[in-house]
């Protein structure tokens, strides 16, 4: 055989190995990316909604001071009757002119100068903390707007207009509704005058309210001021609103992430809604996203160097080992022993050149006694098939049965003759200590037999819990309790038979529980039963499958097994079987 080359990269298997290394490292390195992301994505989306949060408090004490200070306003406006006078004649007039002749009969009616409420809301208009733009009058006389204007510093009135909308048309008078009062008659409480309506420029209230993302102030559905630059985005602050949680996200589309946070105002009707999506949370925070990418990639070319160094000095090692086997194959033990490899012992693949080295040595020895060890061999398999004529005899006497009854189309006869072969395999080649999941799996092929003999009118279930199943246990225990239920329980007249296996732990040990719907034991049938299922009896009546189980179980188990056998309420006999756990002999039963 030719010398292999040390190359790791000409070796099928490490070429593979490498392949296979740097394909993990690059999938585990994209999984910790996407990790990272995700875990990093949702820190920055909890400081945008701290961002938001912060933003909501700026909006709602501006709000709330604008608001007080028009509370108190009108509250004013309340404690002086001449102002309360002009109000209701403003609210009733319909023309400018009306509203001079009711003043000039308020001033005729009162010795003391009467007030003028639109002039007197001038203090409204310049203040810079209230910052109100515009006032609207509406009651059933129409509409009217009260507002400054910027370049004289007059208050003017406009009357006959068709909405409050209308008003808003005017230059400067605010497009904002802010606050609005149901204004009563201070003469007649029960009579309602109208409502009074200030407005403000949302901008200029809102001005310094900045966020990344896309943000508004709603009532309810009503957008009262909202900053975004796209139209989806607008779209994803509505959707916000109408989510049940106060925060969270949402798919934008199908991928895209919206990250939201809804704040309601406990104290006024407003509420301020802030959306961001994932896109602009990673645009934000690029250079982190490159600093990790670049740590990841990193730590894949150390991996992967480590890979490549690991990989071709074990190449070495196998180059080696297939010298030495390409000499052994062809009969020559000599290179082996002029092979060195001291150099090379420093990890399992050179103490495996030793051995194979040392074994070498030995190999040529133990070929000289090859043929005696076969004859002997050939000696001990002929024996084997000796002791195996008598069940084979029996398998092929059934496996003629089954062909037959396939032949005539009798396919349940076959299955059951099928079924029948195995299970007496099972029978010859299993040991008396076995797992308890195997042991029901004998149990359901005794069963799978007795439902073809009585198809049609028996059912079983067997629910064995993944805690109980490797616990030890003798074989074939379980069969003989079924059998007295075929015996002695069954009900040929019903058409619906059914045994049930429950087991599962408890208390230390693992309950067992077999139960049927079946004739169950006569009351006073049952007492004897128990006394020689104890006891033993010399009756020949008597069933000895019961008292066998229980003999074979309390042999092997001790004073902590119990075996208990009664009739449930419902109808039908129950078996309950308490085994201790603990660590029976070894075995495996044959079962394939």
């Amino acid at each position: 055989m030719r010398k292999h080359s040390i190359s790791f990269l000409k070796i099928k298997v490490y070429r593979r190995k490498f392949l296979g290394n740097a394909a993990a490292i690059l999938v585990l390195c994209m999984l910790c990316f996407l990790g990272v992301s995700v875990f990093f994505t949702t820190i920055w989306a909890a400081q945008q909604r701290q961002e938001a949060q912060d933003a909501f408090s700026v909006v709602e004490k501006k709000i709330g001071t604008v608001k007080d200070q028009l509370n108190e306003y009108i509250e004013s406006c309340y404690a002086s009757r001449k102002m309360m006078q002009d109000a209701r004649a403003l609210f009733t007039a319909e023309t400018e002119a009306g509203y001079v002749h009711k003043r000039l009969g308020n001033s005729k009616s009162s010795s003391a100068q009467i007030a003028y409420m639109p002039g007197d809301m001038k203090k409204l208009f310049v203040n810079r903390r209230i910052q109100v733009r515009g006032v609207t009058f509406v009651s059933g006389e129409g509409t009217k707007a009260v507002w400054l204007d910027r370049v004289s510093g007059d208050i003017h009135v406009t009357f006959g207009l068709k909405s409050e909308e209308e008003a808003m048309k005017i230059p400067g008078f605010g497009n904002m509704m802010l606050s609005s009062f149901e204004i009563r008659d201070p003469d007649s409480i029960s009579r309602q005058l109208g409502s009074i309506t200030f407005w403000v420029d949302r901008d200029e209230l809102l001005r310094g309210v900045g966020l990344s993302g896309a943000w508004a102030v709603m009532q309810g559905d009503k957008v009262l001021h909202a900053d975004y630059r796209q139209e989806k985005e607008m779209k994803w602050l509505r959707a916000a609103a109408n989510m049940e949680e106060s925060q969270g996200w949402f798919y934008g589309n199908r991928y895209e992430r919206i990250f939201y946070t809804v704040f309601p105002s406990s104290q006024y009707d407003f509420s301020y809604i802030s959306v961001i999506n994932s896109n602009t949370i990673w645009d934000l925070n690029r250079r982190a996203l490159i600093a990790t990418s670049l740590v990841l990639i990193i730590l894949a070319g150390g991996a992967l160097l480590v890979s490549f160094v690991g990989i071709r000095n074990d190449a070495r090692f196998l180059s080696n080992i297939m010298q030495m086997l390409g000499a052994m194959e062809n009969g020559d033990f000599s290179v082996a022993k002029n092979l060195d490899i001291h150099e090379e012992n420093k990890n399992e693949y050179g103490r495996i050149a030793i051995a194979l080295k040392d074994v070498s040595q030995k190999l040529e020895g133990y070929i000289r006694t090859e043929y005696i060890l076969k004859l002997k061999q050939q000696e001990a398999a002929m024996r084997a098939l000796k002791h195996q004529i008598n069940p084979h005899f029996l398998y092929n006497t059934l496996e003629s049965i089954r062909s037959k009854a396939l032949m005539w189309g009798d396919e349940e006869t076959a299955e059951a003759i099928t079924q029948l072969g195995t299970l007496y395999r099972m029978i010859v080649h299993c040991p008396d200590v076995i797992s308890m999941k195997e042991e029901v799996e004998l149990l359901e092929m005794y069963l799978r037999i007795m439902s073809l003999r009585f198809a049609g009118n028996f059912v079983y279930q067997l629910e064995v819990e993944k805690e109980a199943e490797e616990v030890r246990t003798l074989s074939f225990w379980l069969q003989p309790l079924a059998e007295n239920f075929f015996t002695h329980g069954f009900d040929r007249d019903s058409e619906f038979n059914l045994l049930i296996l429950e087991i599962k732990p408890e208390g230390g040990g693992v309950r067992v529980l077999m139960a049927d719907n079946g004739l169950g034991i006569a009351p006073e049938r049952l007492e004897a039963t128990r006394k020689n299922m104890y006891e033993g009896s010399d009756d020949p009546d008597a069933d000895i499958g019961l008292r066998n189980v229980y003999m074979r179980l309390k042999y092997f188990y001790g004073e902590n097994f119990t075996m208990e056998i009664g009739n449930n309420p419902e109808g039908g006999a129950r078996i309950s079987v308490f085994i201790p756990t603990q660590a029976g002999k070894e075995g495996n039963c044959c079962i394939h």
